[in-house]
Formats: C-alpha cells, structure tokens, sequence
C-alpha cells in the first residue's frame, strides 16, 4: 500500500539474517507495512547485524505490490527498535543522525526497552500489590547457595539467563534419585534439550560459574505450572493505543511439549485462546479469578515500568499457574513477540496486535513526545492506586 506525500516514516529495526529478505521477524514487518497507509505512516525496515563491528545498513527494506524491495533511507521520524540486543552507543548516534530531528536531546524512539530480568524484578518487588504474584528470585553468584535452595525447593530450582529469549539456555536442577547425585536438564543456546548429571558438590558448583562467567543469571524455585504434563503460561499482551493510554489487547495461553521445561512457541509449543483452556483445567469461579488478578497487574505494571525505565508502548506480561491455582508473574518484555495470537485463531484480537502500535506511533508524532523516551515517567497518582484499575480482558 502507498501513503500520502504528508505520511511520516517509521524505520523498524531488527536482526539481520540470512535469506530473502534478509531480517528476522518479516510477518510483523509485512504486518506493520500492509496496515500503515490507515495511520498515514511509512514502514522502512532496517537489518541490524549482530556483528557489533559491521556498519549501520546504507538501505532498508520497503513492502510494495508483495515484494520486499531495497530502499535509500531517508526522512525518517521515528525508530522502532525490535532488536533484542542493546545496540552500541556507535549505532545509536548514527541512528539519531537518520532521523529529522537531527537533536541531540531528542531520541526518536516509538519505545524505551527494558533492562534485564533481574532489574525488572527489583523495581516490581518494590510494589506491594505485586509482591504475591513475584517467584522468589536472586542474582546467581558464584557462592550461590543452591544447596539451601534445593532443601527448601524440592522440586527443583530454575535458572535463567538476565537477558536471554524464547527459554533458550534455561535449565532445572534436581535431585538424583540416590540424592547422592544431581541432574540439570534444559535447552541450550540453539533451543535443544540437554541432560546432565553432576556427582560431586564441586562438579556442579564449577559447572554453575562457567555459566555466569560472562552474563548474568538468575536461580528461582522451579513451580510446577503444568495441566497433563505440558507446561503453560498466559501471554498477556498490554500496548497503548491511539489516545497514549495502556490497554489490555488480550491473553492467550502457551502449551509447551509433554515433559518439556517452557511453553515457549520456539521450543515447540502450541497456543490456545487463554479463558476456554483455563475453564476446562480450572472452572468458572477460579478462572474468573485468574483473569481478574491478571488483569489488575496489567494496569499496575505498565506505569510502575515506566516509571524507572522510561516511556514505554507495549509489554508481554507472562504468567503461570500451579497445580494449586495460584497465579505467578514470570516474565515482563518489552519486545514481545506475536506468535501465539496469529497460532490461536482469534482474528480481530491479532489485528489489534499490529495496529495498536501503529496507532500509538501516529499519537507520538502528533503530539511530538518523542523527547521523553528514556525518561522516568511519574506514576499517576503515585499516593493511591487511582487511575491504575483493572484492564478488561476481552476475547480469548
């Protein structure tokens, strides 16, 4: 679709890779283009190599008449940046320099990102009404005192990277049936499972270090969120729409394989509209309770967020369920993916999906707020929950 000569250009940055066209989440950028002529907006796509010494792309990536097609990149206003990794400072300033503005006080960007995990957890712990719905989490050192844990935790512990995606290189530490012995099984960096067993205090202690040696990881206790032995967790997907103000798109429910660790889609799981699956586990009255706790965390998240990291535009907020119904806060993203809501079926909610954040974009440029990305953002009201109640959950 064409836009008219007053239509403003949005450049969408994501990871390069290889084949045609040459950048990873092509279906959201196809998305993105085929919507924008509602919004009078351009969509330039921008391949962000994970070599950090490669150069900035001298061309982007435009969808015209159903083909990708190389483009100059010029006139942009604004900068969506997918990528999971932070981009060097080296990437930003000659991203700034695209940009109309030209400012140095000005960032062009449609979202700030947020940091690790275990950031995000600090900041959310601090929040009384989310406390209950926080696993027990610590910063894995290399004294870590996993022994203790495992005694208090039975079942297992679970750790993860700070910064990792798509349950890549996370793993469970349990006991050997002889308790003399224990086994760590997970998925490692190309998302395949793997299994070990340590014999020794020491192996499993040197084997702990060797992982944090250069990232940063977190150990919680591992909770059974299961229905039939396939693990599950609710994909509550927030964004802002076209007036700036938070909204609840829609909840969808992840199933991972039978005796698989995650639910994520990329390990092979499969995802079903969110209030059917849990009635059928879990009845009416719990399910109403369910949906009703997530949907008050939808509306205490977002502003809580935003007011350590900055404006943001979406989050996926990630939720489990144990075997006794109670509801567990897994995982805040501020790049969250799509996948389950186009897997599930539910056509209306996965348009919203891609045109919340074009109708935000349009709002940003309106009312030209860019400058305030990288800024903390006061809570409103912050003496009182008011203004923060509970978002609808409509659909699935």
């Amino acid at each position: 679709m064409r836009s008219s000569p007053q239509s403003k250009t949005l450049a969408v940055l994501v990871r390069g890779a290889e084949g045609a066209p040459p950048f990873s989440d092509e279906l959201f950028c196809r998305r993105l283009s085929l919507e924008s002529h509602h919004f009078d907006l351009n969509i330039i796509v921008l391949p962000i190599s994970s070599d950090r010494d490669d150069p900035l792309p001298q061309k982007g990536y435009i969808y015209r008449d159903g083909l990708w097609e190389t483009s100059p990149i010029r006139g942009v206003q604004m900068l969506m940046d997918r990528c999971l990794l932070p981009l060097p400072r080296k990437w930003r300033q000659k991203l700034r320099e695209l940009t109309i503005s030209g400012s140095a006080h000005v960032r062009p960007y449609w979202s700030a990102s947020l940091p690790g995990k275990w950031k995000v957890h600090r900041v959310l712990s601090r929040e009384t009404q989310l406390r209950k719905l926080l696993i027990p989490t610590v910063l894995l050192q290399p004294d870590a005192a996993w022994e203790q844990w495992l005694q208090r935790w039975p079942k297992g512990l679970f750790f993860k990277p700070v910064s990792g995606t798509h349950g890549k290189e996370t793993f469970r530490l349990t006991h050997g049936n002889d308790k003399s012995s224990w086994t760590m099984e997970g998925r490692d960096k190309n998302n395949e499972r793997f299994y070990r067993t340590f014999y020794t205090r020491y192996m499993l202690s040197t084997w702990l270090e060797s992982q944090i040696a250069d990232r940063q990881w977190i150990m919680q206790p591992y909770l059974d969120l299961s229905h039939d032995r396939h693990p599950f967790d609710i994909r509550a997907l927030v964004q802002k729409n076209g007036h700036g103000q938070w909204t609840l798109t829609g909840c969808m429910v992840r199933e991972g394989a039978e005796g698989s660790l995650t639910s994520n889609l990329h390990g092979g799981g499969k995802a079903h509209p969110a209030r059917p699956y849990l009635l059928n586990r879990y009845g009416d009255i719990r399910t109403e309770t369910l949906l009703e706790s997530i949907s008050r965390a939808a509306a205490l998240i977002p502003p809580l967020l935003e007011s350590h990291f900055g404006r943001l535009a979406e989050l996926g907020l990630d939720f489990g369920v144990d075997s006794k119904g109670r509801l567990w806060l897994l995982e805040v993203n501020s790049k969250p993916g799509r996948s389950s809501f186009a897997e599930a079926g539910d056509r209306q909610m996965q348009a919203l999906t891609y045109t919340q954040p074009l109708a935000y974009a349009r709002y940003l440029l309106q009312q030209h707020v860019l400058s305030d990305v990288v800024r903390p953002m006061k809570m409103p009201n912050t003496s009182s929950t008011a203004g923060l109640k509970p978002i609808p959950i409509h659909g699935g």
